[in-house]
């Protein structure tokens, strides 16, 4: 969490959220999240883990091509592991551009190398995420390593 710079007065959008690994530790810092999947069940298991955990989070069931949230909801809008599993990256990518607050942040967190403790998940070059991303209208800063596990990268980038 201090890596992504979450603050209490936050609105945030964990887009793939799973089973909210991600989603409840930011429900306890921002003031609003909402918790966005394709799969039903993964949206149950964030609303038990909010539930466990005395947080509130919305859920939203979802491919990302067409979210129903007004324009400008989100101060911050993260992804982690999920991106390379998007069919359709650049439409999301503009979908959630639309969500996305004017001086908003956007976080892509990916496996960019294959680690020892998880040899067989998917990597992704920051790259090929830079350029989706600015293909899109963001504002794309240079990717860095996730503090938290040197096999991943954070990409970030803003709206303008």
């Amino acid at each position: 969490m201090d890596a992504l710079g979450v603050k209490a007065m936050d609105s945030v959008l964990d887009f793939g959220c799973g089973p909210g690994f991600y989603t409840i530790p930011f429900a306890k810092v921002a003031h609003d999240v909402v918790a966005v999947d394709i799969q039903t069940k993964m949206l149950e298991k964030v609303s038990k883990y909010a539930e466990r955990n005395n947080v509130k989070v919305r859920t939203i069931q979802s491919d990302g091509q067409a979210i129903p949230l007004p324009d400008g909801s989100f101060n911050i809008i993260f992804l982690s592991g999920v991106y390379h599993e998007i069919a359709e990256k650049r439409v999301v990518l503009t979908e959630l551009r639309r969500l996305l607050k004017p001086d908003g942040r956007m976080i892509i967190r990916e496996r960019s190398e294959t680690g020892h403790l998880a040899p067989g998940r998917p990597a992704i070059e920051p790259g090929e995420v830079s350029e989706d991303l600015r293909a899109t209208g963001f504002l794309v800063l240079e990717p860095r390593t996730d503090p938290s596990d040197k096999t991943a990268t954070l990409t970030m980038a803003t709206a303008n």
